[in-house]
């Protein structure tokens, strides 16, 4: 996923499943299951079929207090990763 895709929104399914285990955040559909990071965790909670990519890559730089690209590369890497296992769809 390039820069451009950054407007991208990522609208996640509707049937997902989400667990907290010990502190560790765990979404699954089907076959699919992720354990997220805390970055990814923090991110997946503000999926909302409303904010583009970039958005929730401002909002992971403001509470981890890292630089715009860094969040946004990690931000492209965590949705690409959730879609490509089926539980969130970018448009």
């Amino acid at each position: 996923m390039d820069h451009e895709s950054a407007e991208a929104v990522p609208v996640p399914r509707l049937d997902v499943r989400v667990r907290n285990v010990g502190g560790t955040l765990t979404v699954a559909w089907g076959e699919s299951v992720f354990e997220l990071s805390e970055t990814a965790g923090f991110l997946w909670k503000r999926v909302d079929g409303r904010r583009s990519l970039r958005e929730l890559a401002g909002l992971l730089a403001g509470e981890y207090a890292v630089d715009p690209e860094t969040a946004l590369r990690d931000t492209l890497e965590t949705m690409t990763a959730l879609a490509d296992g089926g539980l969130v769809r970018l448009r």
